[in-house]
């Protein structure tokens, strides 16, 4: 018995450990481009993770200070740290892999 809860507790910790997925930087966050068309992005280098699950991205900015990345009801990324105004992000990229990209509509064909 005491053999069969050690292998249910080890199993449920080796997948919760599995619903993040540690990110390698840097990253690219590209912002919703401006009244001015401009494209406008910032890097994250520090602590980059992404739930599974949710798709969420979490990340420490160069202050140590604590950022997600996360979606809002009308299907709308926005980045947003504790006292600080969300902002609306584009989509994400980490090397060769794009997180999070807006739809395109036609530009997609």
């Amino acid at each position: 018995m005491k053999k069969i809860m050690l292998f249910l507790v080890i199993s449920f910790l080796f997948n919760s450990c599995k619903e993040f997925e540690e990110l390698d930087g840097p990253c690219l966050v590209f912002l919703v481009a401006d009244a001015d068309g401009r494209e406008r992005f910032y890097e994250i280098r520090e602590d980059i993770r992404r739930n599974k699950s949710t798709g969420v991205f979490t990340y420490r900015d160069e202050e140590g200070k604590l950022w997600s990345i996360s979606v809002n009801e009308e299907g709308r990324y926005f980045s947003k740290s504790t006292g600080e105004i969300s902002i609306e992000v584009d989509r994400i990229e980490c090397g060769t892999r794009i997180y999070n990209e807006r739809d395109r509509g036609e530009d997609n064909d």
